[in-house]
């Protein structure tokens, strides 16, 4: 599989600086550090991992962020992992999904991150969010009625700090300024008015991967599709509302996607593998002992089956069809790390060409319908 690495050109219509936007379906990979490993292992296997997508032909990769040892993510913080990354691989995109910027000092992450994406080439792709409900909250002192608020702020002073603009407080501005970065900004939220505020402040924004309350029933999966499916086509009105042909909306995705032989076979692994995720997740609630392992994949909106059987359940999804990049994962099944570069494989090469071919006539009947109710 070709592709294209970023090129960002300021001016552009396009979030991430590219102009095949909607032409082809942009295809990322997750990984959470899992932590099966001793610290220094998980980090170094973790590179590995990201080197090995970039020579698959992915086009970007994502890491996820969390704090306080939450059992199942080593990566509190994504600025000395994407350090190692930018200076490790060459083209592919390296995404933060997400950064939990009320937690830190947006000047502070401006200079961080400018620094990496100068490093990496510009293939910096920062997802910024408000944090997974933990200790995080009251250690950061981010438990506040104003949470929407303070969010809404830290990004402004991101923006502006990147812009090279004098910082509030001092005299000059930030060392290097990144101007290209603010095109590559993603807001990662289920909030509506988050979501409406990042179509309005002209940036991108990356969905959940698995719904809320009923949402997460096994068989509530088409019913979380379809409110996403709501929530990206009301981005993109607003987003067009706001900045007409000037510039594009951008939608990225995360999805579970399980490869196998067969289905079946593809069930009994991930259900095996996925044990020890269902330990932690109990902690949370997330874990229903009446469910069977089928039903407990499901209720985190975890699909599993040959190549075909998954692009097909991905193509009958409508979120995935107005989604300009997918990020595909295999959590909660956990593997060593060349196993996961082994699955990583059979999706990029056994199943992404099927999904493809369905991809661009869905999106363009999906679209066609929104520019009809549009015009009426």
């Amino acid at each position: 599989m070709t592709t294209q690495p970023l090129h960002p050109v300021t001016g552009t219509r396009s979030p991430l600086g590219s102009t095949d936007i909607g032409e082809r379906l942009r295809i990322g990979f997750i990984t959470h550090f899992d932590q099966s490993e001793d610290t220094a292992t998980i980090y170094r296997e973790n590179i590995r991992l990201v080197q090995a997508l970039e020579e698959q032909g992915y086009d970007s990769a994502w890491i996820a962020t969390r704090h306080f040892g939450s059992g199942w993510a080593a990566a509190p913080s994504p600025y000395g992992v994407l350090g190692a990354l930018a200076a490790s691989t060459e083209r592919i995109g390296l995404g933060t999904a997400v950064l939990p910027i009320i937690f830190d000092d947006a000047v502070r992450a401006a200079e961080e991150l400018a620094v990496i994406d100068h490093l990496s080439g510009n293939r910096l792709l920062v997802g910024l969010g408000k944090g997974v409900p933990s200790d995080s909250y009251q250690v950061f002192e981010a438990c506040t009625p104003g949470r929407d608020k303070n969010f809404e702020e830290k990004i402004e002073t991101l923006h502006w700090a990147l812009e090279g603009h004098q910082v509030e407080g001092g005299t000059q501005s930030i060392y290097p300024a990144n101007t290209s970065l603010q095109g590559r900004l993603f807001h990662g939220s289920s909030n509506d008015a988050t979501i409406r505020y990042a179509a309005q402040r002209g940036d991108g924004f990356i969905l959940e991967r698995f719904g809320n309350g009923p949402e997460r029933e096994p068989g509530e999966r088409q019913t979380f599709q379809r409110r996403q499916l709501r929530t990206v086509l009301d981005y993109r009105r607003v987003f067009r509302e706001t900045w007409g042909e000037t510039r594009t909306p951008y939608v990225v995705t995360s999805r579970s996607a399980y490869p196998g032989v067969t289905t079946e076979a593809a069930l009994a692994e991930a259900s095996d593998t996925a044990a020890r995720w269902n330990e932690y997740a109990s902690i949370l609630g997330r874990v229903n002992p009446e469910y069977s392992p089928a039903d407990q994949l499901l209720s985190d909106n975890f699909i599993w089956g040959d190549p075909a059987a998954l692009a097909a359940d991905l193509l009958a999804d409508p979120t995935v069809l107005l989604t300009d990049e997918l990020v595909l994962g295999i959590h909660p099944a956990l593997h060593t790390i060349d196993e996961t570069i082994a699955k990583a494989k059979i999706l990029i090469d056994d199943v992404v060409p099927l999904l493809q071919e369905g991809w661009a006539a869905g999106r363009a009947e999906l679209l066609a319908a929104e520019e009809s109710t549009v015009a009426s």
